[in-house]
């Protein structure tokens, strides 16, 4: 398994929309599958490389494990909370191996190499997962 940058494997981004439409569209009540592209011009635009903004995937081969995102904001009502992890997702076939903690940690070390002290998170019901990663419980990573 390899941990890289979604803009240096873009031929990724349209499945990773579509993971993003599937899990959290709930989240965008606006957003429809008609608006797949708006979603993957969202992705591009988050396609940086060791930035804020910037997606990481998990990969193996030619087959996509997973992704994760760092981001300037993920809250409308917390605006002054900045940056976040946020749109971490694994393939459900892939789920218990590793692969979400690998990509966390690269957004950890993408954050902390940027200078970042305190990193965000939102996690209706991931808590144990990210607890497990030291993440506190006022949803915070600190370096």
């Amino acid at each position: 398994m390899q941990v890289g940058y979604l803009v240096d494997h873009d031929e990724f981004i349209p499945t990773v929309a579509r993971w993003h439409h599937d899990e959290w569209a709930y989240l965008r009540p606006g957003d429809s599958v008609e608006v797949r592209e708006v979603r993957i011009t969202r992705l591009r635009e988050c396609c940086g490389n060791r930035a804020i903004p910037t997606v990481v995937i998990a990969f193996a081969d030619s087959t996509l494990l997973g992704s994760a995102m760092l981001i300037p904001h993920d809250m409308d009502t917390r605006m002054e909370l900045s940056p976040w992890l946020a749109g971490v997702f694994v393939a459900p076939d892939h789920r218990g191996r590793g692969v979400g903690a690998a990509m966390v940690r690269r957004i950890i070390d993408d954050a902390t190499a940027l200078g970042v002290r305190r990193l965000h998170l939102y996690t209706p019901s991931a808590q144990h997962f990210y607890s497990r990663l030291g993440w506190s419980l006022g949803h915070s990573h600190t370096h």
